[in-house]
């Protein structure tokens, strides 16, 4: 199976550029049957890649130690689920995934094209089959730093077992985050492809965004949860008690986002007022351009970051292929300069063009604070020799501006007027959600001043412009629902149904929007006003946090397949009250090639909103009789207060984002 792997590869080359060459040349003679066979090339490097993956996965499935990748990322005892998902463990595999998906996306591009007649969708095949052609090449073990992942060991040789999987991989979320990330990250080039389509066939217009938009809002959507998922298995895993720590690859998933993000709100000016034609197609190149940045920064081992991968001569080719394929869009635009051109200009400050355009610079300018930050080892270190590593609290610091006034912008942007802001208007859509945000504001600041809580103003600010956004768009949903009820002599439930199938993207979008604010709140809570405490413990002996009171009973070890647990045993008072256990622990693992490696096992609480939390400090072997014994137990105890918020907003936004991308069509009063 490896060699029929490697064989489908090779082949892919072929098939990749015959796709190529045909859809050029269809396109440019008006051939249909060329395009047919170009299409149908797109369609058999698809095959074969996933022939390639699958024999990979058959190999970890059916333990082939004699295949170099398997034996640094599977071994016998690992269960079933992360031998599979072995696949993305390390980057020769990932990169091959990353290729699996992006042959997928091409070919279903094809499908769900495949009676156009336009050949828009064929000119959007052409950048989609170059980017696959740029990592086949990279996936064959052609270029250095990376090897083809189904080559076998040399010699013929067969390992008696492989080295296993990182410990910190082998985890549920971890099973869903990186391919949820891959897939945001990949289902981008779509969007890009149509943008670069459109450029090349003349058709500069609103098509190519119709055509694109649910692609992005799912590669939104995706790129949403991947985020998510990996905040939450930081939470889990890493001990520290946090979910976000502006880790350079954190930001490498986050800054995509945010010009998606931009990107999304942008793209409404054009649909309805024929405006911003060259900084949409600018914005979504940035955003595929930064998907291969991240690859770039995770991969080429310029930065250090517990989710890096080992450092390679890889990142060279990305760069350069992030170059040329840039110089390649500033070509079309320049070509197609005039098309761009926009009839209309913006007519006032205080409408809702202004609004969105505010939006977008504010994400594009965040997207290069945070970009700065990022690369600021890399840069200090070519200046002075040495790395000067970013603290969190740089980050946290120059966000807070600019993420107040996106949250401001969440509640203005969707509901203010298109072109300008009548004062009528004004009072009928703000003047109740200002009075509401300001009553919410200064109530906090006085809430938290008497407790002498620091930082109260911002706290202020925040909750006042979450309640005004949430009291605009509240303010939104009932009247379009009592206007719709009344209308139809139903019910408002009933109304409000109806309104929101009227306009899925409106008001998916506004789904959303309440979302994103439940997040912030939970932000404020969980980043603002989280308690620790540390301390090394005997049996006996407690350590409180807020209200509560931890008691060190005993200690326990569990043997599992492929590893043991060592713990302690909590008993658990809130103000006297008993409130049960809890069981903070430590994972050894112990494979060949790897050492004894030990992960942190964190006991959490859920009490409601917050979480009690525990995480242990390193443990001996023995831990039951050291515990026994009198031997400490270094202990760190958080109380993240509205941490579980966090989570609840983005599952809101998942609901908006489903809703909105259920629209068939692109409507103007959007």
């Amino acid at each position: 199976m490896a060699e029929v792997g490697q064989a489908a590869i090779w082949l892919s080359v072929f098939s990749c550029l015959w796709a190529l060459t045909m859809l050029w040349m269809g396109l440019r003679h008006n051939n249909y049957n060329a395009v047919i066979s170009g299409r149908n090339g797109v369609v058999g490097t698809f095959a074969l890649i996933t022939l390639a993956t699958g024999a990979l996965i058959y190999g970890f499935v059916t333990n082939d130690f004699s295949m170099k990748y398997v034996v640094e990322v599977s071994s016998y005892d690992q269960p079933l689920l992360y031998k599979i998902t072995a696949l993305w463990g390390r980057m020769s595999g990932s990169l091959l995934f990353w290729l699996w998906l992006v042959t997928l996306f091409g070919a279903m591009v094809v499908w769900t094209n495949r009676r156009a007649t336009d050949y828009l969708a064929d000119y959007a095949l052409i950048p989609i089959s170059i980017v696959q052609l740029f990592f086949i090449i990279i996936v064959t073990g052609l270029v250095e730093g990376v090897y083809n992942p189904l080559d076998r060991l040399p010699n013929g040789a067969v390992a008696r077992d492989g080295a296993g999987m990182n410990p910190l991989l082998q985890t549920p979320s971890m099973a869903f985050h990186p391919p949820s990330l891959y897939v945001g990250f990949v289902s981008l080039t779509v969007p890009f492809a149509f943008a670069v389509g459109a450029l090349a066939a003349g058709k500069i217009g609103n098509e190519w965004i119709s055509r694109s938009r649910r692609w992005m809002m799912a590669s939104w959507l995706v790129l949403t949860v991947g985020i998510t998922l990996g905040g939450n298995w930081a939470y889990r895993e890493l001990g520290w008690g946090g979910y976000w720590a502006w880790d350079p690859v954190e930001n490498a998933s986050f800054m995509p986002w945010l010009l998606g993000t931009a990107y999304l709100h942008s793209v409404m000016i054009q649909e309805k007022r024929n405006m911003l034609k060259l900084w949409n197609i600018v914005l979504i190149t940035l955003a595929f351009e930064f998907t291969l940045l991240g690859t770039f920064i995770t991969r080429s081992g310029i930065i250090t970051s517990v989710h890096a991968f080992a450092q390679s001569d890889i990142g060279g080719y990305f760069l350069g292929f992030i170059f040329l394929s840039t110089l390649g869009v500033i070509g079309l635009l320049a070509y197609r300069w005039d098309d761009l051109k926009s009839p209309n200009r913006l007519e006032s400050l205080l409408s809702r063009e202004s609004s969105f355009l505010l939006n977008n610079w504010m994400l594009v300018g965040l997207t290069l604070i945070i970009l700065w930050g990022t690369l600021w080892p890399v840069i200090t270190e070519k200046v002075t020799g040495e790395k000067a590593a970013v603290p969190e609290e740089f980050f946290n610091q120059v966000v807070i501006i600019p993420g107040l006034l996106l949250l401001l912008l969440t509640g203005v942007g969707p509901i203010i007027s298109w072109k300008k802001l009548t004062p009528s208007n004004f009072k009928r859509m703000f003047a109740k959600p200002i009075v509401l945000g300001i009553v919410g504001g200064i109530l906090t600041w006085v809430c938290l001043a008497l407790n002498g809580h620091t930082g109260a103003i911002y706290s202020a600010l925040c909750v006042f412009a979450a309640v005004f956004v949430l009291a605009a768009i509240c303010d939104e949903f009932y009247r379009g629902s009592k206007l719709r009820a009344k209308r139809a002599e139903t019910s408002f439930f009933d109304g409000l149904i109806q309104l929101i199938q009227r306009n899925k993207r409106r008001y998916g979008g506004y789904i959303v929007h309440i979302g994103i604010v439940i997040v912030y709140i939970g932000i404020l809570g969980s980043k603002g006003y989280s308690l620790l405490e540390s301390k090394g413990l005997q049996r006996g002996e407690s350590i409180e946090v807020s209200n509560y009171k931890l008691t060190m009973q005993d200690a326990f070890q569990e043997e599992h397949p492929n590893f043991s647990l060592g713990g302690v045993i909590f008993a658990v008072e809130k103000d006297g009250k008993p409130m049960g256990t809890m069981r903070p622990a430590r994972g050894f693992y112990h494979k060949a090639g790897q050492g004894e490696q030990d992960t942190i096992e964190s006991a959490i609480r859920h009490l409601g909103l917050n979480d009690l939390y525990i995480a242990l400090g390193p443990l001996p072997e023995n831990v039951p009789a050291h515990v026994g014994s009198g031997g400490i137990v270094s202990v760190q105890v958080y109380h993240n207060p509205l941490v579980n918020v966090v989570w609840i907003g983005v599952a809101i936004m998942m609901v908006g984002g489903l809703v909105a991308i259920l629209e068939k069509h692109v409507k103007g009063n959007t």
